[in-house]
């Protein structure tokens, strides 16, 4: 099984692409990039880590928001 890092941002859902062997390590992957965001001033983003069969591809079905992500 391996662990597939998966970003939040302002409700979108975004794919990094990295897996990793177990939780622990993509847990603490996420929370060190999101402490060197933090460095430079930028907000943390929300993450969680997906646990993946290995070699299989992940197909994120992310049902649309009723409200709209812009302020006007």
């Amino acid at each position: 099984m391996e662990f597939l890092l998966v970003w939040i941002l302002s409700g979108s859902v975004l794919d990094s692409g990295l897996r990793y062997d177990d939780a622990a390590s993509c847990y603490a992957q996420a929370r060190n990039a999101g402490i060197e965001l933090k460095g430079v001033g930028l907000g943390s983003p929300n993450f969680t880590c997906i646990p993946v069969a290995e070699g299989k591809e992940v197909n994120l079905l992310i049902p649309a928001s009723p409200r709209s992500t812009f302020p006007f």
